[in-house]
């Protein structure tokens, strides 16, 4: 069986757990949370060397990141699909969920720690955060309408990625900026309420809130936050 390494409050780690429910695939969850160095669970940087999470252990071996861990299942259990039957649908939805993490999360990202910490962000790299997000909520309409899914007439691993990534970007911007960046994108806000319905995503959702007062918990004595 395998063994999915992380917490539920992770977006990172909910992707491919999505992905594993979404297939009906059976696994195991092992919990283990970030700040993973020598002074915290060294033996997890054997499953994953930077210590993040999430990891997937599988008969092979260990395997990290989300883009990665994704792709094996992928490959290992190909029904049902997670992805378009055509090269060009592929790669469509791999520009899509690709588009979303490195121009939606990681830009928000630079803010969690503000977020967790209840701290101010620095006014330039909040103005930074601001333009880059506006930037790209401006593009996303060019690559879905979300009339459906997020790509094409079946759930996909960018319906994944916009599920799981950008709430961060909406509270990211509700608490530093005043405003959901995403509230212009047309056809978004629908197509996240009806993705909010279908029943694996209200567990993934259950899931995190279980879990978040631990993490923080994790947070405080780590990090003092």
């Amino acid at each position: 069986m395998y063994k999915l390494h992380g917490f539920s409050s992770s977006n990172y780690y909910n992707i491919p757990k999505l992905a594993l429910l979404e297939k009906g695939i059976e696994f195991e969850e092992v919990l283990s949370y970030t700040g993973v160095g020598p002074k915290y669970k060294p033996e997890y940087l054997d499953k994953s060397p930077l210590g993040k999470v999430p990891a997937l252990e599988t008969p092979e071996g260990f395997i990290s990141e989300s883009r990665a861990i994704l792709e094996y299942i992928e490959q290992a259990h190909p029904e049902p699909s997670l992805l378009p039957d055509t090269p060009f649908g592929i790669a469509k939805v791999q520009e899509l969920a690709q588009f979303i993490e490195l121009y939606f999360e990681l830009v928000a990202r630079r803010l969690i720690p503000n977020l967790l910490g209840g701290t101010k962000p620095d006014p330039t790299v909040l103005k930074e955060v601001e333009i880059a997000l506006d930037k790209a909520a401006a593009a996303l309409p060019k690559l879905s309408t979300f009339k459906q899914f997020a790509y094409g007439d079946q759930f996909t691993l960018a319906d994944i990625a916009v599920i799981l990534n950008l709430p961060i970007v909406r509270s990211v911007g509700k608490a530093f900026l005043g405003r959901d960046p995403l509230a212009d994108v047309p056809g978004l806000s629908a197509y996240c309420k009806r993705m909010e319905e279908r029943p694996l995503v209200k567990k993934i959702r259950a899931d995190s809130a279980e879990n978040s007062p631990l993490f923080m918990a994790h947070l405080k004595a780590l990090y003092g936050f």
